[in-house]
This record gives C-alpha cells, sequence and structure tokens, in this order.
C-alpha cells in the first residue's frame, strides 16, 4: 500500500487530493515530518528525515518509532507514547520536547519535536515535526559559557536599554559589588546606584551618544550598595548602536577602585610625610649649623671674660660662668631637639621607641614626662636597646601607679655605658612596693648586661631610677 493511502481524511475535499500532491507538499517542509500510527510504527516519511537520519524510505516504513533514537531513550519514550495515546493533543514547537536523534551510522545529535494528533480512517495517527537543533545547541553552549565567563569576571558588568535605561542583563559581579539581587537589579536604573547622577546629569552623559559624537567614555564615581555604603568605582560607558548609530543599549563595566582610591590616598599622605621631614631636615640642620655654633662661639667668648674678671670681680664671674652652663644646658636641649627632628630610617630608632613610649604612658602618668638624650642614641645596639626601652616602659607605669608625680624628666645618655635617669617628684620610693615584681625586672635586664639598677628616693621626696649597662657599640 502506497504510504500516503492511509492518510486520506474521510472530507471530500481531502478525497481530490493525489499521493503524489501530497508527497511533494512533505517533501517541501524545511523540517522532517514523520507520521506514525497508534502503535508507533512509521508509515510516512518526507525527504528531510531522510537527509536527518540518513535513511532510505524502505528502511524505516513500519519501523517503531524508537529506531531514530539512542538505545537509552527508548524505554522511556515508550512510556510517553502511551501517555500522548490516551489524551492526544497538539504541541507547539516552541513548546516541543529536546531529544537526541540516532542516525543510521550511530552518531547522536540534539533534535527538536512537536507533535499532532490525526483521526483518520485508518484510526489515531501523530504526525511529528522534527528539527535538528545542533546549531542552536551549540550556540546556546557558547552564549552560557560567555555568561560564566562575565559572571567569573570580578567586574561589574550591567547592560541597560538606551529607552527605558532599565537595566537588561547584569553578572554575578555587579551582583556582589552592590549587594541587590539579580532580580532586584533588573527592575532598577543607573539611577538607583549612582548618587552623584540626576536624571538632567544622565541625560547630559548620554547626549553625545545619541548625537552620535562618541561610543564610549570613561569616569569615576561612586556606588551606592544595598548596605549603604558608598564605593568608589570607574566606569566605562559604551553604546550598542544599530547602522544609523542610534544607540538601542548601553554597556556599564564597573570597577571597583576602592584599593587604587586608598593606595593614592597613602601616596599623598606619604608624599605630605616626605615635604615635612624635609622640613624637619633643614630646620634641624640650620640648628645645628647655626644657632648651636653661635650659641657654642657665645660660651667661649664668655669663658674668655670669666678668667679676665674673675681675680678683679669674683661676683660678676661667677654670673657669668651661671650663663655659661645655661648656654651649655641650652645646647644640649637644641642637639636633643635636632634628633628628635631629624628622620629614623623606617621610624625604627631607639629614640623613636623612647618617643612612642612616652607618649603611650603620658596620659597614664598624669603629665608629658620631658626628655633629654646625650650622645648618638641610635647608635646603641639593639640587644641594650630592647632592654632600655622595656625597663622605660616599667619606669613609667611604676610612676602611673604609685608616685602621684606632677613630673617626670627622662634623661638618657650614650656614652661609654648607657644610662636611663628617670625622675619624679612624686611621693618617694618608702611609699611604692620598690619590692615589686617590676623593680625586680629592671635589676635583672641590668645584671644580664653586666650593668647597674638603683631606685631611690631623691632630696624632694621623689624617686630617681637609673639604669646603667656598658655600651657595646663599635
Amino acid at each position: 500500500m502506497d504510504d500516503t493511502e492511509s492518510l486520506r481524511p474521510e472530507t471530500e475535499t481531502s478525497r481530490g487530493l493525489g499521493a503524489d500532491l501530497v508527497r511533494e507538499v512533505l517533501d517541501a517542509a524545511p523540517d522532517g515530518m514523520l507520521v506514525a500510527d497508534e502503535t508507533g510504527h512509521i508509515v510516512m516519511v518526507n525527504r528531510q528525515i531522510l537527509q536527518l537520519f540518513g535513511y532510505e524510505r524502505a528502511e524505516l516504513l513500519g519501523r517503531p518509532l524508537e529506531v531514530l533514537m539512542p538505545e537509552r531513550f527508548r524505554q522511556v519514550h515508550r512510556a510517553h507514547r502511551t501517555r500522548y495515546r490516551a489524551e492526544p493533543r497538539t504541541r507547539l514547537m516552541a513548546s516541543g520536547l529536546v531529544l537526541h536523534g540516532l542516525r543510521r551510522d550511530g552518531r547522536e545529535f540534539p533534535i527538536e519535536i512537536s507533535l499532532s494528533p490525526l483521526r483518520c480512517s485508518a484510526g489515531l495517527l501523530v504526525v511529528a515535526c522534527v528539527r535538528d537543533i545542533a546549531d542552536r545547541v551549540a550556540l546556546e553552549a557558547e552564549q552560557r559559557q560567555i555568561r560564566e565567563l562575565l559572571d567569573a569576571t570580578r567586574d561589574a558588568i550591567l547592560i541597560f536599554d538606551a529607552d527605558t535605561l532599565r537595566f537588561t542583563y547584569v553578572n554575578q559581579g555587579a551582583i556582589e559589588q552592590v549587594g541587590y539581587s539579580r532580580d532586584e537589579l533588573l527592575q532598577m536604573t543607573m539611577l538607583h546606584l549612582a548618587p552623584e547622577f540626576t536624571e538632567s546629569s544622565l541625560a547630559e552623559l548620554l547626549a553625545p551618544f545619541f548625537r552620535g559624537e562618541i561610543s564610549s567614555t570613561m569616569f569615576t564615581t561612586v556606588h551606592r550598595r544595598r548596605d549603604g555604603v558608598d564605593i568608589p568605582v570607574e566606569i566605562v560607558l559604551q553604546a550598542d548602536a544599530t547602522e544609523d548609530g542610534r544607540p538601542t543599549a548601553f554597556i556599564k563595566l564597573v570597577r571597583d577602585i576602592s584599593e587604587r582610591v586608598e593606595i593614592e590616598e597613602r601616596l599623598r599622605e606619604a608624599g605630605e610625610e616626605v615635604r615635612l621631614l624635609e622640613d624637619r631636615e633643614r630646620i634641624a640642620r640650620d640648628l645645628h649649623d647655626k644657632v648651636i655654633q653661635r650659641l657654642f662661639a657665645a660660651g667661649m667668648g664668655m669663658q674668655a671674660l670669666i678668667r679676665k674678671v674673675s681675680t678683679q670681680d669674683p661676683e660678676s664671674a661667677s654670673r657669668m660662668e651661671t650663663v655659661v652652663d645655661e648656654l651649655d644646658e641650652t645646647i644640649r636641649e637644641i642637639r636633643s631637639a635636632i634628633y628628635g627632628l631629624r628622620p629614623q630610617g623606617a621610624h625604627s630608632g631607639l629614640r623613636h621607641q623612647i618617643l612612642r613610649v612616652i607618649e603611650e604612658q603620658s596620659s597614664a602618668v598624669g603629665t608629658e614626662p620631658h626628655l633629654v638624650t646625650n650622645g648618638v642614641v641610635d647608635a646603641v645596639p639593639d640587644e641594650i636597646a630592647d632592654q632600655l626601652v622595656t625597663v622605660l616602659r616599667e619606669a613609667l607605669s611604676n610612676v602611673a601607679r604609685h608616685a602621684q608625680a606632677t613630673t617626670v624628666d627622662v634623661t638618657i645618655d650614650a656614652g661609654d655605658e648607657v644610662i636611663l635617669r628617670v625622675v619624679d617628684n612624686g611621693i618617694g620610693i618608702s611609699e611604692a612596693p620598690s619590692a615589686g615584681h617590676g623593680v625586680r625586672n629592671m635589676a635583672q635586664r641590668a645584671d644580664e648586661l653586666g650593668g647597674t639598677f638603683r631606685a631611690v628616693a631623691d632630696a624632694e621626696s621623689g624617686t630617681v631610677v637609673e639604669w646603667r649597662v656598658p655600651n657595646r657599640a663599635d
């Protein structure tokens, strides 16, 4: 029997159609088409089916539909076919099943099938339209790979419509950067994220794109996260335009530049610090080369006068000696100030550590200790410097806890010996627990370095702590 014979509808119009015309119509269809009977056997195929699966017409007629699908799908398909026979209905191509076809040579390929029931004198027939979707599947896989790559990008990528300005695509980087969900972002515009922009300023930004003057631009602004935190961002805005140049969409590439801004701020602060250090070095140089030299010359001249008047006017000579002593003390204090003004490498020198300890302890002591240094303090060996800093911290801590002092003087001499003296005007050591762990520890640190330690009351009922060790500096 001809393979169109069983398809003849029972109407007068359909009886007038010849078998050749039906076959030509089916063969002209762009998709593969086949007809199966109620038992699932093939009763008709068009030329596209033969080309898709690589069979001759005679090889398929009368065979079950499952011959065209891989073995692993056949059992499930028989169950689908039974359910479809019980409730036959048209399934449009858009909602069709995505399956895999099996070619005669054993190769598989993705197909999409839509089904339509057809009742005729031969009973219930099923017309299947089969489409090779290998190209579409490959395109979807490529698009999926692109989306995965975009989602793996740390930068935010957002696409918004040129007319509505509403986002139509956001990547995972955008979600993580601003803290909104994908669904939330797809209901937003750029104005929801960029607080520095208004409707008019955004329109001004986009106007050159619509006039065809530019195709991209770069600028910095801030994005406001969902939690209200503003982050500095750098944005590259590009237009996706039609052939006439009018933008249909905008692609917004957003990079969080918080780290860059922080680094730039640090560099700026470092530059200011360098300028400050240069100024301090200049002041220190002027103090050393000009002020100290003039004071020293004045002191030398004063000493020469003392020798001349000492026998004739002893009282005046005594006053002049006091002035010379004051000049010497002034020179020492200026030298101490010079050491403070000059940079100490990477802030790791002994003098810097001493100043830091004094600054830390000032609030506890109740007054800022007065520091005087003599000699090249930063040349003290590390093993001595580390112990000296610890002893100084302990001594000032004792003053804070027990002395009730209003003045504290710290003197450090770096010569043949390294000497630390801490003098306060407090209640005196007799009222303090002199045998405490702190005092014993300071004494032990001096002993380990071959030095001595003492803590005694001075003439004005204060306390003198003196820590003295040999200087092993080269």
